[in-house]
């Protein structure tokens, strides 16, 4: 398949894939005729995505309008397990395309039946449809694309039916307009930006293999614990089914230890809190001052200067009795 531009110029560059959300067509319905579905690219990097490109933007998700030509069913009729029914679609662009609709399973009062081998069961839910389809009804359809036999097809999500001929032209018109707008002009990214996903994209590609490992070492400790957790409780069990005379003397033990414990810790802060006082001896330098031991010096008498103070004489006035015998008083 070749893509519908200009002849002669440059393949657009094709971005890698973690670009694609910033496409304006990856996620969107876009309204597509049946050449164009047939005339999208499809490049060995993508196989088994179901993802074809116009130019270079990427489309998956179609919406088609036209008319039923054809419907065929195929699978089990018996059981309608894994039955299909497919729908050609022509919308006079030149190219017709198939639009495959699984079937619901059959009511559950109905007789079992065995789907035949090999038969595929349907893996998506049913695709909503709006009244039954006839040959000749007009029809919108949403799907997603996929090959199948060197085809392409649609695979039905939802189909709606057109009344009026102004729904038909309604829808040609969002086929033209994305065409002009969108699909005839290359996608284009700066490099920057391009530069930018790329580091997003490897750095989550990192950030999700170390969270993934933290997570595991994580597990691992937590199950780690709950074996110990369980041999603990497992021996625990078993010394209280010794009996009760032992757990009563292993209870005593430890009860000894834990005063032996508290008495040594006991002395031992006693002694680092208790201070011995130590007489320290002096060295002998022979510079030490001697003290000689000698007589007191007596006195020294003192010596008249002629200076010291001169004190008054006092008179004593005494009675002397007149007897007449004066030489007795020395007179």
């Amino acid at each position: 398949m070749t893509d519908s531009g200009a002849q002669g110029q440059p393949a657009p560059e094709l971005y890698p894939q973690y670009c694609f959300h910033l496409s304006p067509t990856i996620n969107k319905w876009c309204h597509l005729r049946a050449a164009d579905i047939a005339a999208l690219s499809s490049h060995p990097g993508f196989q088994g995505q179901d993802l074809y490109f116009h130019l270079n933007h990427p489309i998956k998700w179609v919406r088609i309008c036209g008319i039923v030509v054809a419907i065929d069913v195929y699978g089990d009729s018996s059981s309608r397990k894994g039955q299909i029914q497919v729908i050609t679609i022509d919308d006079s662009s030149g190219h017709t395309i198939e639009c495959v609709i699984p079937l619901p399973p059959p009511p559950a009062n109905s007789a079992p039946t065995v789907p035949p081998p090999g038969q595929q069961q349907p893996a998506s839910p049913l695709p909503i449809i709006d009244s039954e389809i006839d040959i000749g009804h007009t029809l919108d359809i949403k799907g997603s694309l996929r090959t199948f036999r060197e085809q392409r097809q649609v695979k039905v999500e939802k189909i709606v039916h057109l009344k009026t001929t102004e729904q038909e032209v309604a829808f040609w018109e969002r086929v033209v307009q994305l065409r002009q707008e969108v699909l005839d002009r290359p996608w284009r990214l700066e490099e920057k930006v391009v530069r930018r996903l790329r580091r997003e994209a490897m750095g989550v590609d990192e950030r999700d293999a170390k969270r993934e490992r933290e997570k595991e070492e994580r597990r691992r400790e937590r199950k780690r614990r709950r074996r110990l957790e369980e041999e603990r409780m497992r021996l625990d069990e078993e010394g209280r089914a010794r009996g009760e005379g032992d757990g009563a003397g292993q209870e005593k033990r430890q009860e000894k230890e834990r005063k032996a414990a508290f008495a040594s810790e006991h002395v031992a802060k006693t002694q680092a809190q208790v201070v011995i006082p130590t007489r320290t001896k002096r060295n002998v330098t022979g510079l030490e001052r001697k003290v000689v031991s000698r007589a007191p010096i007596p006195p020294r008498p003192k010596e008249p200067t002629g200076l010291e103070r001169k004190t008054k004489s006092v008179s004593s006035d005494r009675v002397v009795p007149v007897t007449g015998k004066y030489t007795a008083l020395g007179l």
